[in-house]
């Protein structure tokens, strides 16, 4: 339940310029690549819980300096890391601890149905606390994070409650260059390796609009295109219904999966995030509003499939650390695209111009990186997610 959502990139260019705005977002994205690795590392190799008490606690302490301190440049650089920390010890953990919870108790085969519905289930929460997130932020952008340290201290308890699941003595985790042969020898798998690179695509476009719908939304208020209420209000109602539609496309997922089958379903979603792109760089109206609604719906799609086709995928001892790979080659590339756009629109001041220049840049690179979809090889992943 991350309420700053919706207002964390008015709260950042309140005090800062874009370029500052996009170099700090580079700094966290850096800062989960450099921790990705290493957090799945120690999941596999000293426990889920420990790992997912240490995110917890990361956390903590990101949304009191967000909160409760007067914000500068390196005290957002500080949080940004923590933020970052509590991501990237969550990131797979979270995944790998259900699915061999599942295993310990001999419902595996459960896994898809049960996944869609957690992630229903975060989406309907997510949308509770950006909403409430975007009202308090009409107040004061801070409160956004402040609301999120209350969300996330039962979860720091129920972390400590959680019990290790049964772990198979005969198959333990090597050392860390071990590890990570390991890994790169599961990527190399064509299906994994289709999966891989398919997860890196929809990461970098999803998160385009997700990364500066405020910014429109706030040219929407200042050209008194919007609707006339506080931005952070607007924002948190946009990233609310986002999540609902989230939550539909979650729910649906494994009934879309047997009919239409995972190939048609990813495609499906990088053309929806190229359609939300493309319509927020060519005009800015109010109608595009609706289209930016459907930006949750993507990933919320394909989730639970992906993830339902990797994980049985894995041995336990190095599953954790694969999904923090597959997260760390995401983040790596979204933190590279960010940098690169703070290139692309330079000295530019104008802040329609600046906005639509760079989600231009971002549709045509979704272009490029849909074409190796079509032809790199899947192996056998299209001919077996059909069974039911």
């Amino acid at each position: 339940m991350m309420a700053w959502l919706p207002v964390f990139f008015m709260y950042f260019s309140a005090s800062l310029s874009i370029s500052e705005v996009l170099i700090l977002e580079s700094i966290y994205y850096l800062s989960v690549v450099i921790l990705e690795i290493p957090s799945g590392y120690f999941s596999d190799k000293i426990g889920r819980r420990t790992t997912l008490i240490i995110s917890s606690l990361a956390f903590t302490v990101a949304y009191f300096l967000f909160g409760f301190i007067s914000p500068s440049f390196i005290l957002l650089v500080c949080a940004q890391i923590l933020l970052a920390c509590g991501m990237s010890f969550l990131s797979g953990t979270d995944t790998a601890f259900y699915y061999e919870s599942l295993e310990a108790a001999n419902l595996e085969h459960e896994y898809i149905e049960r996944e869609a519905d957690i992630q229903t289930k975060k989406q309907i929460a997510s949308a509770v606390a950006v909403l409430l997130g975007g009202i308090l932020g009409s107040f004061q952008l801070r409160f956004g994070y402040v609301l999120s340290l209350v969300f996330i201290l039962p979860a720091l308890i129920i972390s400590w409650k959680f019990k290790e699941p049964n772990h198979d003595q005969e198959n333990q985790t090597g050392n860390f260059i071990q590890q990570i042969r390991s890994v790169k020898n599961e990527i190399l798998k064509p299906e994994l390796k289709w999966i891989f690179l398919f997860s890196i695509n929809l990461f970098i476009l999803s998160h385009i609009p997700y990364e500066f719908y405020q910014s429109y939304l706030e040219l929407l208020e200042g050209n008194n295109m919007g609707l006339g209420i506080h931005a952070a209000i607007y924002s948190g109602i946009v990233f609310a219904l986002t999540r609902v539609f989230g939550a539909f496309a979650s729910s649906m997922s494994p009934k879309w999966l047997l009919k239409y089958g995972l190939k048609k379903l990813c495609i499906a979603a990088i053309f929806f995030q190229l359609a939300i792109i493309g319509g927020m760089a060519i005009i800015l109206h109010i109608g595009i509003v609706f289209i930016i609604l459907m930006r949750s719906f993507s990933m919320s799609l394909t989730a639970a499939p992906i993830n339902a086709e990797i994980a049985p995928r894995l041995n336990e001892n190095h599953r954790a650390t694969y999904f923090s790979f597959q997260s760390l080659a995401s983040r790596l590339s979204y933190s590279l695209t960010l940098l690169g756009l703070t290139i692309v629109i330079g000295s530019e001041t104008n802040k329609w111009l600046s906005l639509s220049t760079i989600l231009t840049t971002s549709f045509i690179l979704g272009l490029i990186l849909l074409i190796p979809l079509f032809f790199i090889n899947s192996g056998k992943l299209f001919d077996t997610n059909l069974k039911s």
